[in-house]
């Protein structure tokens, strides 16, 4: 289930406008430093935080939008499915298979 849900995550973030896609995806997936992000986009580490910040937020959102998670009682993942309502994500899913 973490698998799936890791899976989704790419094509989550690609959903995402590309200011906030792209410093999302350095820092979260590639693991790059916030100050080496702010160089390499030309952005204040201010601006770059606050983007990565957002970023996360919708992220949240369009997780939310998108899926139907099922999690236990502590709050840990056991199963996630891919709303039908949400084309996008499908659209994407379907060109990387």
């Amino acid at each position: 289930s973490y698998k799936e849900a890791e899976q989704l995550l790419k094509p989550l973030i690609m959903l995402l406008p590309n200011k906030y896609a792209l410093p999302l995806q350095l820092s979260d997936i590639e693991q790059l430093k916030q100050s080496e992000i702010s160089i390499k986009m030309n952005l204040t580490l201010t601006a770059t935080k606050s983007r990565i910040q957002r970023a996360r937020k919708l992220l949240k959102e369009k997780i939310i939008e998108c899926s139907n998670l099922e999690l236990d009682e502590k709050g840990n993942l056991i199963s996630i499915e891919i709303k039908s309502a949400c084309k996008p994500l499908q659209k994407s899913l379907k060109k990387n298979n």
